[in-house]
């Protein structure tokens, strides 16, 4: 009797774990393979370990702002080169270059460049020629004559070739002294500064716009 009686336990507990066994087969079948990669998939970070990692990603370094004095200092430094150059060209072009005590008179002179014409004007903002001369170098310190013809009776005579700026270049009808009409200031490169005639504004023209004949240089003498 007790044989039997453990025999029948044992075929019990047998039968159980056979139905537990299949059980769990059906559960997997239908909830299908999609739960088996489900279940191999690492767990996602919560909340708090999502915010951890951006916090600790390198953030863009920012641009510095701009030093406005350095950036001043730099843009006038650029000025400066850049004129310096230009001024360096320009002297080279103009050979010789001034007599430094004319060059206030060469100054004043470029100041009235677009005034208009005036017969006899002697300024201020209306000139004929040898007005517009003789205002233009009192500011240097010298005194010329107030007509073209004296002013050329005035200055020193030179050939062509040896033209420099602040020289005065003059024109003349019978190439004499007494034929002299006009009058400009020489500026280098064969261009002049004029007061041309009635209709026209104080202007810069070349020697190819309208050929003078004669010249003459205002000395450092005159220029005391």
């Amino acid at each position: 009797m007790p044989e039997d009686i453990s025999g029948e336990g044992t075929r019990r507990r047998r039968g159980a774990m056979r139905a537990a066994l299949l059980a769990a087969l059906g559960a997997a079948a239908i909830a299908g393979p999609g739960a088996v990669a489900r279940a191999a998939e690492p767990p996602r970070p919560g909340p708090g370990q999502e915010a951890d990692t951006v916090a600790l990603e390198p953030k863009p370094e920012e641009p510095k702002p701009e030093d406005p004095e350095l950036a001043a200092q730099e843009l006038a430094g650029r000025e400066a080169a850049g004129q310096d150059l230009a001024d360096h060209n320009l002297a080279e072009a103009e050979g010789a270059g001034t007599v430094p005590a004319l060059e206030p008179a060469l100054v004043f002179a470029l100041r009235q460049v677009g005034d208009p014409y005036a017969l006899g004007g002697v300024g201020p903002h209306r000139w004929d020629c040898s007005g517009l001369v003789q205002r233009a170098y009192a500011r240097a310190g010298v005194r010329l004559p107030r007509l073209a013809a004296d002013q050329y009776r005035a200055t020193r005579r030179i050939p062509r070739g040896d033209l420099r700026r602040g020289d005065l270049v003059f024109w003349s009808g019978d190439g004499r002294a007494s034929g002299v009409h006009h009058v400009a200031i020489y500026l280098g490169g064969g261009r002049y500064l004029e007061a041309a005639r009635p209709g026209t504004r104080v202007r810069i023209s070349t020697f190819a716009d309208y050929n003078p004949h004669m010249y003459g240089r205002v000395t450092r003498t005159a220029a005391r």
